[in-house]
């Protein structure tokens, strides 16, 4: 194709908004050495590229020139389902960088060469504890890295030519990782009235004032270039980082360092050309190779030292004030300057992620030793009159200038008091527990220990705090906040289907369980006294229900004749054939054994009548199946955006109907989106748990599913179709009940044929719907 041609083809291709022609043909440029047909190949693929990411599709377009050279045509389908899982798993970057390789990050992965996943290695969990003393998770990421709480691998690795040095790389990450948290780099923090911020914000000043406790992230905030900071620590905190790995896991090490020089010497030669002379010289250094301004003579095992780069750091405290130095240095270069690329066993540390977790932690630590605390004074006897022991020593490194409050205990008696602290700052005002040790329980002595370990003593506030909470003190603490309608627990993710790769898009949906607050309402004595004849009626027809009678026939015993049978029987004995004993039919009466998972749309268009009918359907067929006895469910579906699916419980299956279930329907009400797949595909979960002969979806909505984002059209059509075929490969009978005078156009591609039933009066709705479930149940 000519380049007229590529680019008509193209713009057939993508949705609106239209790029640059000038952008389209840079990218389009690199197929034109192309075959016509694989030309057409590399652009069938666009439609299911271009609306996830419009850079993703540029990169796709440079970067399938090269692979074809090594790809057949038939595989180009699942290369491009590949770069993407990559992509919405691990982000642009890594995408790109799985791209450039095909051979080495996908066909070898179909082969099942040298690469090794991690998925795949299980074990390195239970290793990631034992390194580190604490429940750290593994994850997956595109470069390595550690928030404290999690640890970020790659999610396979294949840059060496085995399994057995990619399994040790692996290890190798993990432990340098680790090693962040061993030698404190992240625990970190300084006062901003500290000697080194000081000196930092006099060489450099800045408009505002740094927080009273600053973080690695604030402290590099501090110099002009926050990233040329980031980068000088992070290359002097890696010398630090190497010999702690050296003394602490030699043999890792020594089995280690020819994979680190193999890599230093893949990069040596490909540097960013403009980067600071300097800057590549203490990375080559760190690296173990010199940088190409920096070669050493031949027979020399390592690179030369410059005089302006010591041996590397003892402490994190010693690294900052490095940093700062060499900042110095660095700033009156006249070279050009960029950003440093991360070290590939190491990656780019995360001081604010890693703060983050911290503060939870800590907020965490501090409410569990206050309700520990609160609930042994709250069991313990009224204080008495006595002498106070003697106060216990300030914790190391406190100002002796300012008292330090210490948790007192009475010879004789067994409740704690705190006195009064004087005037002092937050971070002074600190006890200690070396007197309350015999008094503490075990797990509240861990747990003060874990405190003072991070603090160097525990607040005086933590105490005051426990003792108003015991109704011992004058302060109280605030109550607890309603969590009615906060998530019950962490999200749960759910893949989507996406019809334009035929593929889904895997951990793309977070569901986040939530609960209604019941609210008091008249709605429900209103709507049993508005149907209370159907009512009536409905629990007439619904005891019928409970107990199903049917006759059996061709049964060897039974209450009469099955006269079918008796005639089969008799031609046969007339033909010189053994007549079949089994001539009588029988009456049965089976047990109802069904689960029912009521599934409510909540979207904002169910706004007035829809919304209060829907609530009466639920009312009535509640008090119909309570009289019944079959288990049911009900929870409503609502959101925005992808990260964002609410799933609204109103009843559990073990939930009796009661007053505040039926308080949670008339909390029912409108508000955002209609993202059906991840709240189908939730459902579904929970109603696999259930044991029961017939297992029943039952969907009511008001018309397609639509969300904020992309999820519309026919992606969110297809998307539920897909989460209803899988429900029902589980074993799951799904139906929808909708109210949309348009619906005959999508529900039946959308449902089947026969799973569905639109309703166009909305007043209909009461009454059908508990017709419907009989019909449905029988």
């Amino acid at each position: 194709m000519t380049m007229v041609d590529l680019k008509e083809r193209f713009f057939e291709l993508i949705t609106p908004p239209l790029p640059n022609e000038w952008e389209v043909e840079e990218n389009l440029e690199k197929l034109r050495p192309l075959a016509p047909h694989r030309q057409e190949l590399v652009l069938r693929q666009i439609p299911a590229i271009w609306p996830v990411s419009n850079s993703l599709c540029y990169s796709y377009l440079a970067s399938a020139g090269p692979a074809l050279e090594c790809l057949a045509d038939q595989q180009i389908n699942d290369w491009v389902s590949a770069i993407l899982d990559t992509y919405e798993q691990q982000g642009l970057r890594a995408a790109q960088h799985f791209m450039a390789d095909a051979e080495t990050n996908y066909l070898c992965r179909l082969r099942g060469e040298a690469g090794v996943e991690l998925a795949a290695l299980p074990h390195l969990q239970t290793y990631a504890q034992g390194v580190t003393g604490q429940p750290v998770r593994l994850a997956p990421g595109p470069e390595p890295g550690t928030d404290t709480e999690t640890i970020f691998l790659p999610a396979k690795i294949a840059r060496f030519a085995t399994p057995e040095e990619n399994f040790l790389y692996y290890k190798l990450l993990l432990t340098l990782q680790a090693g962040l948290l061993q030698i404190g780099t992240y625990q970190w923090e300084v006062g901003r009235a500290d000697p080194l911020v000081l000196a930092v914000r006099a060489t450099y000043p800045t408009p505002g004032t740094p927080p009273a406790l600053l973080n690695l992230n604030d402290f590099f905030q501090l110099f002009p270039n926050p990233r040329r900071a980031e980068d000088l620590f992070t290359l002097v905190e890696a010398q630090r980082l190497l010999v702690w790995l050296a003394a602490t896991f030699p043999g890792l090490w020594r089995d280690g360092q020819p994979l680190l020089q193999q890599l230093a010497e893949a990069e040596a030669d490909h540097l960013p050309g403009a980067l600071n002379d300097r800057m590549a010289q203490l990375r080559g250094l760190v690296m173990g190779t010199p940088a190409s301004t920096d070669r050493v003579e031949a027979g020399k095992t390592g690179p030369s030292r410059p005089a302006w780069f010591p041996a590397a750091t003892s402490r994190v405290e010693e690294t900052a004030a490095r940093t700062a130095a060499l900042y110095a240095q660095f700033a009156n270069s006249t070279q050009p300057d960029q950003a440093m690329v991360p070290l590939p066993w190491l990656g780019r540390l995360l001081p604010q992620a890693a703060w983050q977790v911290r503060m939870r932690e800590r907020q965490q630590a501090k409410d569990k030793f206050i309700q520990g605390l609160a609930l042994l004074l709250a069991n313990a006897p009224p204080p008495t009159e006595s002498a106070p022991a003697e106060p216990v020593p300030p914790p190391k490194g406190s100002n002796d200038q300012s008292a330090t409050a210490a948790l007192v205990l009475a010879p004789d008696q067994k409740s704690l008091e705190a006195p009064e602290p004087q005037t002092s700052s937050p971070s002074q005002n600190l006890v200690t527990l070396e007197t309350l040790a015999e008094e503490l329980p075990e797990s509240l002595q861990e747990l003060g220990r874990e405190i003072i370990k991070d603090l160097g003593g525990i607040p005086a506030e933590y105490v005051s705090a426990a003792q108003g909470l015991a109704g011992h003190g004058p302060l109280a603490l605030t109550a607890s906040p309603d969590t009615s309608g906060e998530s019950l627990a962490q999200p749960l993710t759910y893949a989507e289907w996406d019809f334009r790769r035929q593929g889904y898009r895997r951990d793309w949906c977070a569901v986040h369980e939530k609960i209604l607050q019941p609210v008091k309402s008249s709605l429900i004595e209103t709507t049993l006294a508005k149907y209370r004849g159907q009512v009536l009626q409905l629990r007439k027809q619904f005891e019928l229900l409970r107990a199903g009678e049917r006759f059996v026939r061709r049964q060897p015993d039974g209450n009469d004749f099955d006269l079918d049978a008796v005639i089969e029987a008799l031609s046969d004995r007339r033909a010189g054939r053994a007549g079949s004993e089994q001539l009588f039919i029988r009456l049965r009466r089976d047990q109802r054994d069904i689960a029912v998972y009521f599934l409510v749309d909540m979207s904002s268009s169910t706004e007035g009548w829809i919304n209060l009918a829907l609530k009466e359907a639920l009312i009535l067929t509640g008090t119909a199946l309570e009289n019944l006895g079959d288990r049911f469910a009900i929870a409503g579906f609502s959101g925005m955006r992808r990260t964002r699916c609410d799933f609204y419980r109103v009843k559990d299956f073990a939930e009796p109907y009661n007053a505040e279930v039926k308080s949670r329907i008339c909390a029912i009400a409108p508000r955002e989106y209609t993202r059906m797949g991840p709240a189908l595909r939730h459902a579904t979960t929970l109603l696999q748990k259930v044991e029961a002969r017939t297992r029943l979806l039952f969907v009511l909505s008001d018309g397609k599913p639509e969300d904020y984002d992309d999820y519309k059209g026919k992606y969110a059509i297809e998307d539920t179709r897909r989460a209803l075929i899988e429900a029902k490969a589980v074993g799951i009978h799904p139906f929808c009940l909708t109210i949309d005078r348009q619906a005959h156009d999508y529900m039946a591609h959308m449902y089947g044929e026969v799973n569905y039933i639109f309703l166009d009066d909305v007043r209909q709705l009461p009454l059908r719907m508990p017709a419907i479930y009989r019909n449905l149940t029988t």
